[in-house]
């Protein structure tokens, strides 16, 4: 029988098959080591009873490496993909951390990176007279083991990382016949070797293409990201109580939604139903929206429209998805049927709708106005304890904003 390629080796009976990695799991006596944290345990269940046989045949490292490329087409966002990058080629090369730089004119920068410097790193410009910088120029896969005399160690990420580099193994990444970064691994006990080099350098052209073009496509969502934010920021001035709203509550939103486990593409959609969810502002004349002083219930009920103008506004965009209107239009409803444009009840509001109100209301409430002093977190909290009971908010999406504010976060 034999493994599948995200199983890189197995220990029973104290015997080792294959290598060891950071990840491991005891299944049935036997300790798996796989490349990824996250397995099917009953597929190395099935595979328990080979192993104990010892009959269980492990990849070698180079037929590894185009399943690896092949399940990395399938990510979706450039974090997501960087990290599956990363910690798959430390398992491999069994080394401490791994970076990415890209070329960026007169210098290399970092996108991120996995192991003791992970986080701390990205926006450090490398030069060129470093090792990366030699790699990328050179064009070819080199090893440094002894970094103690090499002028090229840019000392400059060691110490801003607190990370301690001891060797170095690097490749450029390939898009064809066009460089477009290199990839370093750092950090393998008794150093790295020339089988380590054709690993790494087969692995670096099989992933460059599906690199470059996610990059790209990340700085293209950046890119309207910013044109968004720009659009919000010049409604949210508009209205001179709210400056930085809308910025405010697509963070908290994404937050709670990171906190619920929604998925990348889904906190993506989120965070701009909630830049844009006042959007339909833009709609109030500034007779109403301006008005310094008492509203009229006719000019109050003509602010409520503001959801749905904004959801209006969504509709027209050809990617909007229905959660992103669903959100613009519902972020003022309540559970109970009490809040506006429709009075939709629960069951009736959107996931993202239920987010965005409780952003919606924690920064506005937080938040520090003309009007009206700014309210403490812990008077905000025991307001939305009170509504949550009431079932005019999510229970559990106050109870994750309670845990945030615990932990430090807002």
């Amino acid at each position: 029988m034999r493994a599948p390629y995200w199983v890189i080796g197995y220990e029973t009976d104290g015997e080792l098959f294959g290598k060891r990695s950071n990840d491991d799991f005891s299944v049935d006596g036997v300790i798996f080591y796989t490349i990824s944290e996250d397995v099917d345990l009953d597929v190395l269940k099935r595979l328990s009873g080979a192993a104990k046989a010892r009959s269980l045949e492990i990849m070698e490292p180079f037929e590894t490496i185009p399943f690896i490329a092949a399940e990395l087409n399938s990510s979706i966002s450039l974090l997501t993909l960087l990290k599956r990058i990363q910690h798959s080629i430390c398992s491999i090369l069994s080394a401490e951390a791994a970076s990415i730089l890209v070329h960026a004119g007169d210098h290399l920068e970092f996108l991120v990176t996995e192991g003791g410097a992970s986080g701390r790193i990205e926006s450090i410009p490398v030069p060129m007279e470093s090792i990366a910088g030699t790699i990328f120029l050179e064009e070819k896969t080199m090893i440094f083991n002894d970094l103690m005399e090499d002028k090229r160690h840019f000392k400059g990420v060691d110490k801003a990382a607190k990370f301690v580099t001891k060797n170095i193994l690097g490749s450029p990444i390939w898009t064809g016949e066009k460089k477009f970064g290199v990839i370093e691994v750092l950090n393998k006990d008794g150093g790295f070797t020339k089988e380590d080099a054709q690993l790494l350098e087969k692995f670096a052209r099989l992933i460059g293409r599906k690199l470059y073009s996610t990059v790209n496509s990340e700085r293209m969502k950046k890119l309207i990201k910013e044109i968004v934010l720009a659009i919000t920021s010049a409604i949210d001035k508009r209205d001179r109580y709210t400056h930085e709203h809308s910025r405010n509550v697509a963070r908290i939103s994404v937050m709670l939604g990171r906190k619920l486990g929604l998925p990348e593409k889904e906190l993506e959609d989120l965070e701009i139903s909630a830049m844009l969810h006042d959007v339909g502002k833009i709609g109030i004349p500034d007779s109403i929206l301006l008005k310094p002083g008492r509203l009229t219930p006719e000019e109050f009920d003509y602010i409520k429209k503001h959801t749905v103008f904004g959801a209006e506004i969504l509709s027209k965009l050809k990617h909007a998805t229905e959660s992103m209107i669903a959100g613009a239009l519902e972020h003022h409803e309540k559970l109970d049927g009490s809040g506006y444009p429709y009075g939709k009840k629960n069951g009736e509001i959107s996931l993202f709708g239920r987010i965005v109100a409780v952003a919606d209301i924690y920064d506005a409430l937080t938040a520090k106005r003309v009007y009206k002093k700014e309210w403490t977190k812990e008077k905000v909290l025991e307001m939305f304890k009170e509504d949550a009971e009431k079932g005019k908010l999510d229970e559990k999406i106050v109870g994750i904003l309670e845990e945030l504010i615990k932990e430090g976060a807002l």
